[in-house]
């Protein structure tokens, strides 16, 4: 019943007209009323209560608006974000090589991550006899933690930590958000995931969901929602090693032995669990919770199969305003998600700009008035400090603005850590701008996987025993090429023994870069005029 109640409070910001909103606001309290009544303990009824009211004050607030504005674009349309499910697939024949290449990818950790055949059937989250799943591999935490686990917990004893009383409301795990989701990190150094997981909610219209049901399993479709395993076992559906790949975890989370969390959380929804969950996945992939650092445009790449696009905002060869109508355009349609990462920062610089070095934000709106660009910036931390510029809030008056989406829109007063930013400061400020694009904007799509050994000594400038390939399309067009390396064991290791560097620079083991010639197809043997080139 409370499911009910919350979709019904999620249509009533889309609702066309000033009665359909008060309708669904109605109908969203009788269902709190009905939810009450189920209730099984007074904490219960009591959560269900407070919310019911919030619904009522909503509808009486309905009441007094004159003329009902839904949900709507610039163009004086409701959004309807781009569709995501038309994502094109290779259809090129891969070579014995290459599979072996892919079998060999599975391999990581010591763990196996197996390619992606199918859709698991709902028996493998069944508890015919109450049995409840437990994940037999290791998943590793760090040491440096003054907070270190006491024990792996499962949500509903771990979600009752911290109660001072019996009276007090236990919070109940729970796939359905309640209220705007607010995602951030305690003590797991992961802002890249964290930041990642809430540029990813903030897609247009609330359908994060639809980018969690290509993700998440067990997934309730009709709800647009996770559904709860009923045994403790959660299937996920990640991209990494040159394709999707299948990831097993439990429902247990590391536990630590004081207030601080160990695993992503949402302030606005305490008992939110997919979050948390789809960070363990995560970081099983990477090793564990002793993450030793990435970037959020590889995370989302890994975790959503959204083509990564990483742009150096202190390049001289940058065009902000071609660059800026890219983003503007992308993120109204939902095609993209953004992300941002700084450079080193000394201590003093920290703490005049109010920004932390080293660190991934999330990119939450975005809005255009006259000539001014803005950003709303979230840093994932939960004890965020916020940028000290000049204004963190945009001038009011008539605008031409991004629209807020329903219940995804961001409500910067009551979320801390995020604040608005100009463009230009954002140009000043960061070092990288992440940005992940819909592959369902994309119609075709070729893979190619390949082994590189490369030779221990080496000519500088010859590329005669580097991989080359050929691209040729005859109807012409824009072609995007991304060049991925796979995840190892041995990398993982390196750089966790490593001096942790900046995630908007390489940390791999080594580096890696792509060239561009024209050579009517021919071999190159030296780096010479390139037509283009990436970082190295």
């Amino acid at each position: 019943m409370e499911n009910r109640a919350l979709e019904a409070e999620g249509r009533i910001s889309s609702s066309r007209t000033k009665e359909d909103a008060l309708a669904n606001a109605i109908s969203a309290a009788e269902c709190y009323m009905k939810a009450i009544k189920l209730a099984n303990s007074s904490p219960e009824r009591a959560r269900l209560k407070e919310r019911c009211l919030n619904i009522l004050a909503r509808a009486e607030e309905i009441k007094k608006i004159e003329q009902w504005q839904p949900a709507m674009s610039h163009t004086g349309s409701v959004i309807t974000p781009s569709e995501i499910s038309t994502m094109p697939h290779s259809r090129r024949q891969l070579s014995t090589r290459e599979e072996v290449i892919l079998l060999e990818g599975s391999k990581l950790h010591g763990l196996i991550f197996p390619p992606w055949k199918s859709e698991p059937d709902d028996q493998e989250f069944a508890a015919p006899k109450g049995e409840v799943y437990t994940d037999p591999s290791k998943i590793n935490i760090s040491n440096n933690h003054a907070d270190s686990p006491g024990d792996w917990r499962r949500p509903w004893d771990l979600l009752g930590d911290g109660l001072q009383d019996a009276s007090a409301i236990r919070e109940q795990p729970t796939m359905q958000a309640a209220a705007d989701i607010d995602l951030v990190q305690d003590v797991t150094a992961d802002c890249s995931v964290v930041a990642s997981l809430c540029a990813a909610v903030a897609r247009p219209g609330g359908t994060y969901g639809k980018l969690l049901e290509r993700i998440f399993y067990p997934y309730d479709k009709s709800h647009g929602i996770p559904e709860m395993s009923k045994n403790g076992k959660y299937i996920f559906r990640l991209h990494f090693n040159g394709c999707f790949r299948k990831v097993v975890i439990d429902d247990r989370l590391p536990a630590p032995r004081s207030s601080r969390r160990l695993y992503v959380f949402d302030r606005q929804n305490p008992g939110l669990l997919w979050p948390a969950l789809l960070e363990k996945a995560y970081l099983k992939v990477r090793g564990g919770y002793d993450f030793p650092g990435s970037n959020s445009g590889t995370d989302l790449w890994v975790i959503t199969s959204w083509i990564p696009e990483q742009i150096f905002l202190q390049s001289d060869e940058l065009q902000p305003n071609v660059l800026w109508s890219r983003i503007l355009k992308g993120f109204a349609s939902g095609d993209v998600m953004v992300t941002l990462g700084t450079g080193r920062l000394n201590n003093n610089e920290e703490e005049a700009l109010g920004l932390a070095g080293e660190h991934d934000y999330a990119v939450l709106d975005i809005k255009e008035n006259g000539a001014e660009k803005l950003f709303l910036l979230k840093n994932p931390w939960c004890d965020a400090m916020v940028w000290k510029g000049a204004e963190n809030q945009p001038q009011s008056g008539s605008d031409t603005e991004v629209p807020a989406y329903g219940n995804a829109a961001p409500k910067v007063s009551t979320n801390p850590g995020t604040f608005w930013m100009s463009y230009p400061e954002v140009m000043r400020n960061f070092d990288s701008l992440y940005l992940n694009w819909n592959p369902g904007l994309f119609t075709h799509r070729q893979d190619h996987h390949f082994n590189w050994t490369i030779p221990t000594t080496t000519s500088p400038g010859c590329f005669v025993d580097n991989p080359q390939y050929s691209v040729h399309s005859e109807a012409g067009g824009t072609v995007w090429i991304l060049l991925s390396r796979h995840f190892t064991t041995e990398e993982h290791n390196y750089r966790a023994s490593s001096t942790p560097r900046s995630p908007t620079t390489s940390t791999s083991h080594g580096f890696i870069s792509l060239y561009i010639f024209d050579s009517a197809g021919h071999r190159i043997h030296l780096s010479d005029s390139p037509l283009s080139r990436g970082p190295y």
